[in-house]
């Protein structure tokens, strides 16, 4: 049991904070800037993007650090989650539509998601179906009043107020698909032939890979959704992604600690982002997500430094997946930073 104390801190306008960063060393070159970014952004969030600069055994900031790369870092960061989230946003949509077309187009039904012999019986599934009717019998959308007002379902009588699967999954949260989509047994996987959706519908190898990286993806739009801070942070490593990868490139290497061994760095958001680029071109999309990252670090220099902690290998601009590349520039890494 640790020995707790009352917090006493006192509060710290912003003149207070810009006097508490340069009594601990960091450099503020325009003061009155400083205080207004303080007062638009809270401290505590802030401060998450001076910490890299920061000696922890000291406890201050390594010479010549300055209050603008934070800023440079903050507002890269907060970029970076925006041009995500919009890319997730069609990965999520489009994995919705593929699942059910794939599924009703195997079962000829469409209340798929009802039909408890396909799940586990953990009771994962009718915990997200039971979600899901409180959802859609409290929806004022006019689709949910317009199907509750004409029609039911009269293939599971216990949940006949629900829609067809097409609707249902429009109406469920990320997580609720991901529960389904987690929960298939493993006959489900072999008789949809969910592999093979992966493959061609995706450009994922297996659907236990496609679980894991929708899984990885999910910790990242909830970071982009909740404005989280991401560009450095410890994420979920997609399975397998090292086998999507140019293998002439190496990936950043692991710090060995207490007698672990060095290993490839999978878990920072490089290796996520290469996640998501494979399932958005497998949906289709022609866009690479290199040239706006590469646009980013041009942008906020301040952030190339820190490409290492987001698991950024030194030749990421060879990345056949992330650039449409020529073979001059495959050779020269031209035209991106």
């Amino acid at each position: 049991m640790p020995n707790l104390i009352p917090y006493n801190k006192s509060y710290l306008s912003s003149s207070d904070l810009c006097a508490k960063l340069q009594g601990q060393g960091l450099t503020i070159n325009d003061l009155a800037k400083a205080k207004k970014e303080l007062e638009r952004c809270s401290y505590y969030r802030f401060k998450a993007y001076l910490f890299p600069f920061k000696d922890l055994e000291t406890k201050t900031y390594n010479t010549g650090s300055t209050f603008e790369q934070g800023y440079e870092l903050y507002h890269f960061d907060s970029e970076l989650r925006a041009y995500l989230f919009r890319i997730i946003e069609k990965v999520e949509i489009g994995v919705r539509s593929a699942l059910d077309q794939w599924i009703t187009g195997k079962t000829g039904n469409p209340f798929w998601y009802l039909d408890s012999s396909l799940f586990n019986s953990n009771g994962d599934q009718i915990k997200t179906v039971t979600t899901l009717r409180s959802m859609f019998i409290s929806s004022k959308e006019e689709y949910a009043l317009h199907y509750r007002g004409k029609y039911y379902n009269d293939y599971c009588p216990f949940y006949r107020e629900l829609p067809p699967a097409w609707v249902a999954l429009e109406l469920m949260t990320f997580g609720n698909i991901l529960s389904l989509m987690d929960n298939f047994t493993t006959d489900s996987v072999q008789s949809l032939k969910l592999n093979r959706f992966a493959n061609n519908k995706l450009g994922v190898n297996k659907y236990q890979s496609l679980t894991n990286w929708m899984g990885c993806i999910r910790h990242v739009r909830n970071a982009c959704g909740h404005h989280n801070r991401l560009f450095n942070r410890n994420l979920s490593a997609p399975t397998g992604i090292k086998r999507v990868l140019n293998g002439d490139i190496s990936l950043v290497r692991t710090n060995p600690q207490h007698g672990t061994r060095q290993t490839d760095q999978v878990n920072r958001i490089y290796t996520n982002i290469c996640a998501i680029q494979k399932i958005y071109t497998g949906l289709g999309h022609e866009e690479k997500l290199g040239p706006a990252l590469a646009h980013l670090f041009e942008k906020y220099p301040t952030a190339k430094l820190f490409r290492e902690s987001m698991g950024f290998p030194v030749q990421w601009h060879q990345e056949l997946l992330l650039f449409n590349l020529t073979i001059e520039n495959r050779t020269t890494g031209t035209g991106v930073v």
